[in-house]
C-alpha cells in the first residue's frame, strides 16, 4: 500500500504545496501536536514534512516517540529564509569552482 505526503506548514506558505500538487495543513505551534495527533491514526499517510518554524523542542522530543511507536517518519523542513541562504552558498561556491577564488555577490 502506497503511503500519503503531508506537509505542515505555517500561515505564510498557504499555498505553496498545495499549488504544487501536494496535500497541505496550515496551523500555529500550539495547534500543530492536536493536529499529528489526528493524522497520524490515519493509516493512509506515512511521511510528515513539518517547517521547522511550528517545531519546538517538546514537540521535536514527541515527534522521535511517535516515530518509533508507530511506522510513521516525521522531517522537520527548514523555513524558507534558510533554503534560500543555502542556494545562494550553492551560487557562491560554483562561481568559487568556474573562477578559482571566492566572490561575495550583493544582490
Amino acid at each position: 500500500m502506497n503511503k500519503r505526503i503531508i506537509f505542515i506548514t505555517p500561515e505564510d506558505a498557504t499555498h505553496g504545496f498545495n499549488l504544487a500538487g501536494f496535500e497541505q495543513l496550515v496551523c500555529t505551534s500550539e495547534e500543530l501536536e492536536p493536529l499529528l495527533h489526528q493524522f497520524v491514526q490515519k493509516s493512509e499517510y506515512g511521511l510528515f514534512v513539518i517547517d521547522e518554524r511550528l517545531v519546538t523542542e517538546s514537540i521535536d522530543n514527541r515527534l522521535r516517540e511517535m516515530e518509533r511507536g508507530l511506522n510513521l517518519v516525521f522531517v522537520i523542513m527548514p523555513p524558507p529564509q534558510e533554503m534560500e541562504a543555502k542556494r545562494e552558498d550553492y551560487a557562491v561556491r560554483l562561481l568559487r569552482k568556474a573562477i578559482g577564488y571566492h566572490m561575495q555577490l550583493n544582490l
